[in-house]
């Protein structure tokens, strides 16, 4: 009997010794952090990349909850770094920015960040129709106004230093943070006037005020046959940003993530405007 019970309290002792162990081993996700993974890749000119993945969600000042992946090398996940935010064009979703093009940004020592548009892929839906997010300024901009935020929660971001690249009404957010969110580098590829105007609450009626906030730093990119975009973005660049700015016209009816396809010189021009003003 006496035997017995020493072999059960020893028993008992190890297996409270595997748990308190196990506790201390075991490090909790944050909730934001739903998967992380590592993938292999190749950088802008062919170095090897490991790049480092976070899926996440978080939460707009409107309560949708929308979802993104964090990119990083992780040698440097906590050393500060700039970040580069990826928005993707209406009627797509984070797919649209090839793992390529993010392997040369996280190979050029940049952070990326990619998310889903409220109403576009696994993010909660829009208020009202889908269309009205290119209108309504309490839409889309929430959007990318959490996703500043977001990134001020991390350790490793310098949210000093963020340039936002977007097609079509993922310019225009790109240019509203940069009015707005102290996003250093906006590059906006097939950008509207129209949809511009509706964010910023410019237009052409107020030209005869004194002066306009302007932007620097900026990149315009579009096709020359692509509707009314090119006279759109010179008008833009004229009355809202300052140097160093720049614009490219492309030969071309493509719009956005097309356009991008269509002339992959592209990637080099925006690599060059990140390394100058970034």
């Amino acid at each position: 009997m006496r035997k017995s019970l020493l072999i059960f309290l020893l028993l008992l002792s190890f297996s409270l010794l595997s748990c308190k162990r196990d506790k201390i081993d075991w490090t909790p996700v944050p909730d934001s952090i739903k998967n992380k993974s590592t993938q292999k890749g190749a950088g802008w000119d062919n170095t090897p990349v490991s790049r480092y993945t976070d899926e996440i969600t978080f939460i707009t000042y409107d309560k949708k909850q929308l979802t993104g992946k964090y990119f990083y090398n992780n040698s440097f996940k906590d050393s500060l770094q700039p970040v580069v935010i990826l928005i993707h064009q209406f009627n797509s979703n984070w797919d649209e920015w090839q793992m390529s093009f993010v392997d040369s940004l996280v190979s050029l020592k940049y952070k990326v960040f990619v998310f889903n548009i409220r109403g576009h892929g696994s993010s909660d839906k829009q208020n009202g129709k889908l269309e009205s997010i290119l209108t309504d300024p309490n839409q889309a901009p929430l959007d990318i106004k959490a996703v500043v935020k977001w990134l001020g929660e991390q350790k490793g971001a310098d949210t000093t230093r963020l340039a936002a690249i977007g097609t079509s009404v993922g310019g225009n957010m790109a240019l509203c943070g940069a009015l707005n969110l102290n996003i250093k580098v906006p590059i906006a590829i097939s950008n509207g006037k129209e949809t511009f105007e509706a964010f910023t609450g410019y237009n052409e009626m107020m030209m005869g005020r004194p002066s306009f906030p302007k932007i620097k730093n900026v990149l315009l990119l579009c096709g020359s046959k692509d509707g009314d975009h090119e006279a759109g973005q010179k008008w833009i660049l004229e009355n809202f940003c300052s140097e160093p700015k720049e614009m490219k016209v492309y030969d071309s009816d493509a719009h956005g993530k097309k356009l991008r396809a269509e002339h992959p010189e592209m990637n080099s021009q925006i690599f060059n405007w990140l390394k100058k003003y970034l």
